[in-house]
């Protein structure tokens, strides 16, 4: 019975080490910041929505970031607060960038306490896919960038002692944008294209009876042309079936 607790014992103390030794291998960074990943959109979608998110162990002030993207697959439409800021300015003069600032207080204003230990999302980037044909699924980053001209950290958080908070303090996770090749011909987004289901569904959006998808808009392009839903687009799609 005594060796058996002994071998319990000893046992015992040597998961508390080995999840000791782990817990200090996998802490978390005080500072994590990061935009949504593989947001699912199709070639000329207006509006799909990024969303940066920090999470942190301590209060937080403010933040600057500076976010690159490939140009040729996403325009940036607008960035919003997705929190409070007395300061919130964004700057998409960088060539396939957008710079971020935004501030909890400025002088000459009303005092805004710094955001509390937590997780916040802080703002949206909407952005638009260009509706040229990609022939192919595509996933794209938007990533943090650092300009070599700048004489600081582009991307950093600002504390409420007015000290910066970078990397490797700061955990900086990329985002992406997963584009999907679109299904020519499958206007009512089923699976199956060129159906008389889809000419009824098309014909009933060009009536006005029926509104489309970002998806079934992208799939309505039967001309590829990139003008989708078009009246060219149906009396192709009725052609196509009529043939087969």
């Amino acid at each position: 019975m005594f060796k058996c607790r002994w071998f319990l014992t000893m046992l015992f103390l040597g998961i508390l080490n080995l999840w000791g030794a782990n817990s200090v291998t996998f802490a978390q960074v005080d500072y994590s910041l990061w935009i949504s990943q593989s947001v699912l959109a199709n070639p000329g979608e207006d509006e799909v929505c990024l969303y940066l998110v920090l999470a942190k162990l301590d209060s937080v002030a403010g933040f600057d970031v500076l976010v690159k993207f490939n140009p040729e697959l996403l325009t940036v439409t607008g960035v919003e607060p997705a929190c409070r800021f007395q300061l919130f300015n964004y700057d998409l003069s960088p060539q396939g960038g957008v710079r971020i600032i935004a501030r909890r207080h400025v002088s000459d204003s009303t005092y805004l306490s710094p955001l509390p230990p937590g997780r916040d999302t802080l703002g949206q980037i909407s952005v638009k896919i260009t509706s040229q044909d990609l022939l192919v699924d595509i996933e794209t980053s938007v990533e943090f960038s650092e300009d070599p001209k700048t004489p600081y950290p582009d991307n950093r958080l600002i504390a409420p002692d007015s000290s910066f908070i970078e990397e490797p303090d700061l955990e900086l996770t990329d985002g992406s944008v997963f584009i999907r090749h679109p299904l020519y011909g499958d206007v009512n987004d089923d699976g199956y294209p060129y159906t008389i289901a889809d000419a009824i569904f098309f014909l009933n959006f060009l009536a006005g009876r029926q509104g489309l998808t970002p998806r079934q808009k992208a799939n309505s392009d039967v001309t590829r042309d990139g003008i989708q839903a078009s009246m060219s687009d149906f009396i192709n799609l009725v052609a196509i079936i009529t043939e087969n």
